[in-house]
């Protein structure tokens, strides 16, 4: 880990800052390292969306400026709550440019980078709690096991462990030779000595599981391996488990006395009360690290405790409780009782009418002793009419149908034979239960698997010819099936029936000239990603199954393609192949002459057109500049003869060769390494290899000396096309706009990463339902109707947009051109590249009297799950690869999933609409699912924000069109709103909005609870702290406003 021996400049990092969170990280600061009434833990609890993560940046930067020349060493400990959020975070917390941000996944591998540790200035560490203090009674991780055996060697020499009954004891489940192989691979200089002693001291110390000292009650159970034939019975394996346990506990517990942590960051803070308030040894590791003699705890969280708590919840103080732990946490028991006893003194004063002047004392007694230990934003407190752009949107289509009723008889029948009748809910919020629930998932699943393969003919006599139920039949013939359910009614009515299964990617929100195809419909370019949240686990498989069904069946009847059987369109022959011809080869090819050439932005500059242009316009005057180009190659198509394809990616590396003296070498080894896994990068190497060659030419030189054939006909065409939309093109020029701008054009790692890219686009363009999709179109070559969809999607403005996202949802804002481009590349391809998941549906048949299961896997693609599913080629689809083609603006359109665990993750860089389609319990979590899509720069805003600036695109002092139109936005702003605006709210007449969905029946209590809910939203922040708020809450009504509590950060402590 490389670190910077220079002082880091906070100024710098501060200045990205919005104005209300560099408040906040003044705050925050002057409260924990301040001389006046300092505080060793304070939360940042500002509402969801609102960048608590570049607060924590900021408050990190000023520590290590701080404690610069106080401390030799700075250790910043990072805690969230699960890997997709580390993953999320890491790179936006890199405050020191060079140090690499070391993600630890649990304290017990901690003491391989210890060492390392102590020769650095500052170190960032970071680790997930469920893995790290809650060490258990298991074996753990095998490279956990590898370094403990080493670190006993190192405590107790070679001698004492050296014999092969302690490799069979540490080995577990791996089998001795792989285990003996990882043994070999470990380098023991990674370990510290110091705290290889330190462990050693801890196990001589220390009890065994069974009562006795912990070496001897090892090396008892390590005896009984010494003979052992074969794998350990149960019993073995559970002591052998316990004491392993019990080992990684100490070496978790020893790493942790030697961190010294300075900041330690606890990232929603709410997903660690477990650990925080329990008596066990998670919880004494917790408090280790917390209460270390140095450590400073910034807590994050929009929801530290429980904010409100309905009357019928099964408890009915949950919220009191929990604020009154966590004051208690933050700061001690005799504050957080204080806190108490004015709450109190508020309480009775608005039940008995009003407010006293010592209830208003009170109050501002609580307001003083909370904003000592923590501070609060609020979005709606910024905006004039507080509404922060939601609004409530209805789903027309969400009727019930006789199909529906049918499905509830046959699937209630199901339920009453096995005395089950409580299933309302599931039918309710899932089409299609019995034949979409996962096996072993729900009891009435379970029974009927029991039933069935007990042979139950009752059941059997039941289900035949059983109405509501899915037809594998249907589904391989492509038939129409009916959505089974209202509230799938209502989403295939909202999303498909407006047409967004004719869409390869979203519409852009700035486009350069007007687009073509369905890119141009009024209505899909007003369309925003589905984000759904339901209670039930089977919902978000059922909506990822039915949505790609019926998108991807629209799609094969629109190309008239309805005798194709569904296993032969997913089983359809990729056509971007590396093909002799060369043509998937031009679309890859990233030419910097075409790339200036047909820059649609660059045109629209040079001549002050307004956008969107004209479309056939540009295209003219793109077709104008090629021609030119081809003219000075000196090359001209020739009557007779087979034209050489070839030519189309040739003749555009020529020029590149010729004019900027762009050698195609450069690229050899990033398009070699990119296609090393590719079936067909053996045949791409004919083209590289010839791509090399070009290198040998003079400017003037006949390419036809290296063996090519005739020039086509259609050459400046094809050149036109793909200057315009060619893959390989349109990736440079994006990358370019937030990486130098022109002049990075011919840089090799920025052209490199253009070809990372382009293959992912030709992963996208190879997958069945867009071939069908594209193939739709006009009826040429597949790679022109690539090309044709390029310039009518507008994929240009498309990437650009991207572009600009990725660079500060990554955190590459001070990142160099180079890395940068690289990890730019790497989140556009992955995303591009996502493998379609597999799930399996059941199909139900009846013969012989015997009730059967059959299982059918279906593709989801169009519509994903957040979890983890089966991929096409078997290998695990995981939850952090969804969220990034989610983030994206290509497929999928929907995501679907349950609210837990998904505090603290963005969803909001293409989705500006939320589903419930279950109601949460109280109104906080309805804000918190919320908060997923509203957030800084999301899709709402970007539109709004370019429907309002779009000539501000035009200025060619801006490299980025995005950067310019913020600009302009910024300038607009009134003198009064803070930088929440235009950021994170920027509404518009007639513009976007955050989409609220409700998909509830008329008269149906989901209907009332969500008026419920409606009420109380609003003034739930008044009752902070007290109990039993829906009762308060109806007993003072409007009059409770005195009692809410202003926790924003000020000046001074």
């Amino acid at each position: 880990m490389s670190t910077p021996r220079e002082r880091p400049n906070s100024e710098e990092i501060l200045a990205g800052l919005k104005d209300f969170q560099r408040r906040t990280v003044d705050y925050a600061f002057e409260r924990l390292w301040g001389e006046h009434d300092q505080t060793k833990r304070f939360l940042v609890a500002d509402e969801v969306g609102l960048g608590k993560t570049m607060i924590a940046k900021g408050l990190i930067a000023k520590t290590v400026e701080h404690l610069w020349d106080i401390e030799d060493r700075i250790d910043i400990v990072y805690i969230c709550s699960n890997t997709q959020i580390a993953r999320q975070n890491i790179g936006r917390l890199n405050v020191v440019g060079g140090t690499e941000l070391r993600h630890a996944d649990r304290l017990t591998l901690l003491p391989q980078v210890i060492r390392e540790l102590r020769s650095e200035k500052i170190n960032f560490v970071s680790f997930t709690p469920g893995t790290s203090f809650e060490v258990g009674n298991q074996g753990g991780k095998f490279q956990e096991r590898v370094m403990l055996y080493w670190m006993l060697v190192g405590a107790w020499g070679n001698d004492a462990v050296k014999a092969r009954r302690w490799r069979r004891f540490f080995q577990a489940t791996m089998s001795e030779k792989n285990f003996g192989w990882h043994l070999g691979q470990f380098d023991r200089r990674t370990l510290d000595p110091d705290l290889v002693v330190a462990f050693g001291e801890e196990i001589a110390a220390a009890s065994g599981p069974e009562g006795g000292p912990l070496r001897d009650e090892i090396e008892a159970c390590v005896a009984e391996f010494n003979y052992l034939r074969g794998d350990p019975d149960w019993r073995l394996s559970a002591r052998r488990n316990r004491l392993l346990g019990t080992l990684r506990h100490l070496v978790a517990r020893a790493a942790v006395d030697h961190l010294e942590p300075d900041l330690v960051i606890l990232d929603e803070f709410q997903r660690f009360k477990d650990v925080l308030d329990g008596d066990g040894d998670g919880a004494d590791l917790a408090r280790a690290v917390f209460d270390h003699e140095k450590a400073r705890v910034l807590l994050l969280s929009a929801t530290p405790f429980k904010m409100y708590t309905l009357p019928d919840d099964p408890a009915g103080d949950d919220h009191y409780a929990d604020f009154q732990r966590t004051v208690a946490f933050l700061a001690d028991d005799e504050r957080a009782e204080r806190v108490r006893r004015d709450l109190r003194t508020m309480r009775d004063s608005a039940i008995a009418g009003g407010p006293t002047d010592e209830a208003l004392d009170a109050r501002d007694g609580v307001e003083r002793e909370l904003r000592r230990v923590m501070s609060r934003m609020e979005r709606l407190a910024s905006t004039p009419d507080r509404d922060g752009m939601l609004t409530e949107r209805e789903m027309p289509g969400a009727v019930l149908d006789r199909e529906d009723v049918r499905s509830w008889k046959t699937f209630d029948a199901v339920a009453r034979h096995f005395d089950k009748n409580d299933v309302f809910e599931y039918w309710r919020s899932s089409p299609y239960p019995l034949n979409l629930m996962e096996r072993n998932s729900y009891q009435v699943r379970r029974q009927l698997e029991a039933a069935i393969d007990r042979k139950d003919q009752a059941l059997a006599r039941l289900l035949e010819s059983a109405p509501g139920l899915l037809s594998r039949d249907d589904i391989d013939n492509y038939r129409h099936i009916d959505p089974g359910n209202a509230k799938l009614r209502g989403l295939m009515a909202d999303v498909l029936d407006r047409g967004a299964w004719k869409l390869a990617w979203l519409p852009p929100s700035l486009p350069y000239y007007e687009p073509g195809l369905a890119y141009a419909d009024p209505e899909l370019r007003r369309f925003t990603k589905r984000l759904i949240f339901s209670s039930w686990a089977v919902v978000p498989k059922a909506i990822s199954v039915m949505m790609s069904y019926e998108a991807e069946r629209r799609t094969v009847e629109h190309a008239d393609m309805q005798g194709r059987t569904y296993d032969e369109v997913r089983a359809t022959t990729a056509p971007l192949q590396f093909r002799p011809a060369g043509t998937t080869f031009a679309l890859l090819y990233p030419s910097t002459t075409l790339a200036r050439a047909g820059d649609p932005l660059q045109i629209a500059r040079d001549v002050g057109a307004p956008m969107p242009m004209d479309r056939n316009w540009m295209i003219g005057i793109v077709r104008e500049r090629v021609d030119a180009l081809v003219a000075r190659l000196g090359v001209r198509s020739e009557p007779g003869g087979a034209a050489d394809s070839r030519w189309y990616w040739v003749a555009p590396a020529l020029l590149d060769r010729f004019d900027d003296s762009v050698r195609g070498g450069e690229l050899l080894s990033w398009m070699r390494r990119d296609t090393a896994d590719d079936d067909a990068g053996s045949r791409m190497d004919v083209h590289l290899d010839l791509l090399g060659q070009l290198d040998g030419l003079e400017p003037g030189g006949d390419a036809r000396e290296l063996g090519l054939g005739a020039v086509p006909s259609d050459l400046a065409a094809v050149l036109t096309d793909l200057a315009i939309a060619g893959p390989g093109v349109v990736a440079l020029r994006a990358l370019s706009r937030v990486c130098g701008g022109a002049a990075s054009l011919a840089d090799p790692s920025v052209r490199g990463a253009a070809v990372q890219i382009a293959q992912g686009l030709r992963s996208l363009f190879n997958k069945p339902e867009i071939i069908v999709l594209l193939r739709a179109q006009d009826g040429e070559a597949y790679w022109r109707d690539v090309l044709h969809h390029g310039i009518d999607g507008c994929l240009q403005a498309v990437l650009d947009e991207y572009a600009h996202v990725l660079v500060e949802s990554e955190g590459l804002q001070d990142a160099s051109s180079h890395d940068r481009a690289r990890s730019i590349a790497a989140v556009m391809a992955e995303a591009l590249s996502i493998r379609t998941a597999t799930n399996v549906v059941e199909h139900v048949t009846v013969e012989g009297g015997l009730a059967q299961l059959h299982p059918r896997r279906v593709g989801s693609h169009f519509a994903a799950r957040y979890g983890r599913v089966q991929s096409d080629d078997k290998a695990v689809v995981r939850e952090g690869a969804v969220r990034v083609a989610y983030n994206s603006p290509f497929r999928p359109f929907v995501l679907a999933s349950t609210s837990v665990g998904q505090e603290g993750l963005d969803f909001h860089t293409y989705s500006h609409a939320i589903v419930h389609w279950n109601l949460p319990g109280n109104p906080v979590d309805l804000e918190q699912r919320e908060g997923r899509v509203h957030r800084y720069k999301g899709h709402a805003v970007r539109k709004n924000v370019a429907a309002a600036h779009a000539s501000a695109a035009l200025d060619d002092l801006s490299d980025d069109p995005w950067s310019a139109v913020f600009a302009a936005a910024v300038e607009s702003r009134s003198g009064a709103d803070s930088e929440v605006t235009p950021f994170w709210v920027y509404p518009r007449d007639g513009g976007a909005a955050i989409e609220r969905y409700v998909p509830a029946q008329p008269l149906s209590r989901e209907l009332q609870h969500y008026r419920r809910l409606l009420r109380t939203v609003v003034t739930y922040r008044q009752l902070l702290g007290q109990p039993r708020q829906d009762d308060l809450l109806r007993a003072v009504g409007e009059s409770a406003s005195w009692m809410q509590i202003d926790l924003s950060a000020r000046g001074g402590s």
